[in-house]
């Protein structure tokens, strides 16, 4: 279960899909200067935006939602550039996991990136 009203925070960059807790936490305190038991959730996408994790702190240990999709992938909507661009709403979280698109593009690139776009 995706716990409700905490704050998400997107990391920005994509992740390597086989890290688990100890990888994933390092991440939030080192580079996002976070605490990751402090309550919010992290949602990091894997390189190819197949699979997506969810990292959060839920009574006395760490969880890990991890969702791979069969057909498709995953995309996350775009990073704004004033600051608040690692937060998104607890709505756009969930369209995120059910694979809703936030935006459509002429066409797509088959050359994926390792960062998240960020809007201007």
């Amino acid at each position: 279960m995706i716990p409700t009203g905490k704050n998400y925070f997107v990391y920005p960059d994509c992740i390597d899909g086989r890290k688990s807790f100890n990888g994933l936490t390092g991440i939030i305190r080192s580079e996002l200067q976070r605490d990751p038991a402090g309550g919010d959730v992290y949602i990091f996408v894997s390189r190819w935006r197949q699979s997506i994790k969810l990292l959060f702190w839920e009574h006395g240990g760490f969880v890990i939602y991890y969702k791979k999709m069969d057909n498709g992938s995953f995309e996350v909507p775009p990073l704004r550039a004033d600051g608040q661009g690692r937060h998104i709403s607890e709505i756009q979280l969930l369209q995120v996991i059910r694979g809703i698109e936030f935006q459509k593009e002429k066409q797509r690139s088959s050359i994926r990136k390792n960062t998240l776009a960020l809007e201007q």
